[in-house]
């Protein structure tokens, strides 16, 4: 089971503080890797590490803002500064609106595609720059949705944000491939967090759930079981792809 482990890997994480980054940083954690912590919540990161302490592994938190480019450069170098490399960078951050496309106003549409596109881009090209230089390389893991495969109503942006995603992870691969560095995503179904919660505040968004086949949504460690496995040796000759995790959603 060699082939399944992190041990003494470097896995840095965007969004680390809760949900789907929270769960991948504990069983990265579990898995023997080093982890570096990136949020705006620097204080509930700090929570995060001392659980990921408890398996014997080193854990950062450093403050960071994917809405500002410098932010994501930061976060990166201060990952390399205080681990001497970064073996896995998992994008992870992720937001959502809820409404109607022709609702949306042109700020949520920024933020939204800032978030979700821009952001995992330029902090990739930052990661590349040091894993293309490291013995080992690196892998680039891109936490994508479901709705980037099929649409998604009510987050017509969201869905459009996420698909370009997807588009990133398939170019970056094929481009960084000879140079060792592979570029993956996980596109989770609907997953017990708290944006899930808050957009399940709407009526017509919880309809959804109706539709996973496996009659649940997803829970955060479910996800981040995909992303340890991708991350491992055992997982070292797949890119360019990124699964679904979804209980069947996509299937319909």
């Amino acid at each position: 089971m060699t082939n399944f482990s992190l041990e003494k890997r470097v896995v840095a994480i965007t969004g680390a503080s809760r949900g789907i980054g929270k769960a991948i940083a504990i069983e990265c954690a579990k898995a023997g890797a080093n982890i570096s912590l990136g949020s705006r919540d620097r204080d509930a990161c700090e929570l995060v590490a001392r659980k990921c302490l408890k398996y014997g592994v080193k854990a950062e938190s450093i403050k960071l803002d994917v809405e500002i480019l410098p932010s994501i450069s930061s976060f990166i170098d201060q990952t390399v500064h205080y681990f001497g490399k970064i073996d896995v960078l998992v994008n992870n951050v992720g937001l959502t609106v809820v409404k109607p496309a022709s609702d949306i106003t042109e700020e949520e549409f920024d933020k939204v595609t800032n978030i979700n596109f821009k952001a995992p881009y330029f902090a990739s090209v930052k990661a590349h720059s040091y894993m293309v230089k490291q013995a080992n390389k690196g892998i680039i893991i891109n936490i994508s949705s479901q709705v980037a495969h099929v649409g998604g109503p009510l987050r017509a942006a969201y869905s459009g944000a996420k698909g370009g995603l997807n588009s990133i992870t398939q170019s970056l691969s094929v481009e960084w491939a000879k140079e060792g560095v592979r570029v993956v995503g996980v596109s989770p179904t609907f997953t017990n967090t708290d944006m899930i919660k808050e957009a399940s505040k709407n009526s017509k968004f919880r309809k959804n759930f109706e539709k996973i086949p496996l009659g649940r949504p997803a829970e955060p460690h479910e996800i981040a079981s995909v992303v340890v496995f991708l991350a491992t040796d055992a997982g070292k000759f797949i890119t360019g792809e990124t699964i679904l995790v979804d209980g069947g959603f996509t299937a319909i």
